[in-house]
């Protein structure tokens, strides 16, 4: 029998430690106080926060859990990479730009390689081949928003961040719907349930509003056109949700965390929308509801799921992941709801539900890989 690797579990932990340091960091500014201890780092990097929520998180998550095919080697060049890139807003003026440019770009081009070209060679039609094409275009949008940086366009690097959103928005619709129907397939049938009914159709369209409301959202056009394709995808993941009949999946939250997750996307795809009609915000001010809940439970199910499934023990969240989960719905309500009141006091809230929902989530994952180091000890 082949040795299990948990080499994968590195990078998933470095996302989730860089989760519960980049929010607080953020929130701080708005404390009196606080805000001065962290005021010389933050105002050197424009975009440091969302940069690092979008892109810096989903590189570490992406890569342990795409990169199946590298090598230990590999692992832990890309966690070295994704470390220096992490500390390089500590570095000062151009060095700090050009150190970080080098280690971002980097960390993409590695990724793709280890995980796009496969999706890509592999693919024989064009909706198997959507990861790694959006693999690709992280890759790009990174380049871009780092040249903006260098550049001192700051307008630049805001329309790349607003692309990375929208991109992580797909591929939560695209891979995350997928693992979803599996488990949720996986579950109605070991229930002697009827299996739910492939959604090809719906996923396609799903695909095509999506890419129709990010293009708009990206460009100068009024805020109704695109909020109209972000609604159409969001009543798309609420359909997919009626079909996999997610109620029968209530007492099971190993697959219910999922389409919690994918309902909390839905929910934060609405906000988008209203948001974009109603006060004309920003792409990255209105999408926090969709990274929040959508990305954040999305991804911390999907990480336990996976190390679980990895190391060949039986898909159960453990406590403490259940509760992170609860942790992170709550967050994703008051961020939400700090668009239109108690903007300082409910952005700290959601900081500090967000970080404790991923200490809770580290814990869990040492406990997890503490036991089968155990199990796996000769006697």
């Amino acid at each position: 029998m082949r040795p299990i690797r948990t080499d994968f579990l590195l990078l998933f932990l470095l996302g989730a430690l860089g989760a519960l340091v980049f929010v607080p960091l953020k929130a701080a500014v708005y404390l009196p106080g606080v805000a001065d201890m962290v005021g010389g780092i933050l105002p050197r990097a424009p975009y440091w926060h969302g940069h690092e929520m979008l892109l810096g998180y989903s590189q570490a998550i992406l890569g342990g859990y795409l990169m199946t095919r590298a090598g230990p080697s590999r692992i832990r060049v890309f966690a070295g990479l994704w470390l220096l890139a992490r500390c390089s807003v500590l570095v000062p003026d151009l060095a700090g730009l050009l150190l970080s440019a080098t280690a971002n770009i980097a960390l993409m081009i590695l990724l793709f390689i280890e995980a796009g070209l496969p999706f890509l060679r592999a693919a024989k039609r064009i909706r198997s081949a959507i990861p790694g094409i959006v693999l690709a275009l992280l890759l790009v949008a990174e380049a871009i928003f780092q040249a903006g940086r260098l550049l001192a366009m700051p307008q630049l690097s805001e329309t790349a961040l607003g692309a990375v959103a929208w991109l992580i928005i797909l591929m939560l619709f695209l891979m995350g719907g997928r693992i979803t129907a599996a488990a949720t397939s996986g579950l109605l049938q070991r229930k002697d349930l009827p299996r739910p009914a492939a959604q090809g159709q719906l996923e396609s369209l799903g695909l095509a509003a999506l890419v129709l409301a990010g293009l708009l959202d990206l460009t100068p056009v009024p805020p109704v056109l695109a909020a109209l394709p972000a609604l159409a995808a969001a009543g798309i993941l609420l359909l997919r949700l009626a079909y996999w009949r997610v109620w029968q999946a209530r007492d099971r939250l190993e697959v219910s965390a999922l389409h919690l997750g994918y309902g909390l996307l839905a929910a934060g795809l609405v906000l988008k929308a209203l948001d974009g009609v109603i006060s004309g915000g920003s792409s990255l001010t209105g999408l926090h509801g969709a990274m929040i809940g959508g990305l954040g439970i999305l991804s911390v199910t999907i990480m336990t799921r996976s190390t679980l499934q990895k190391l060949r023990r039986p898909i159960t969240l453990p406590a403490a992941v259940k509760l992170a989960l609860v942790l992170l719905a709550a967050a994703a309500v008051a961020r939400s709801l700090a668009l239109y009141i108690h903007p300082a006091a409910l952005i700290s809230i959601s900081a500090l539900l967000w970080s404790l929902a991923y200490a809770l989530f580290v814990w869990a994952q040492l406990q997890i890989l503490h036991r089968h180091s155990r199990s796996h000890q000769p006697t």
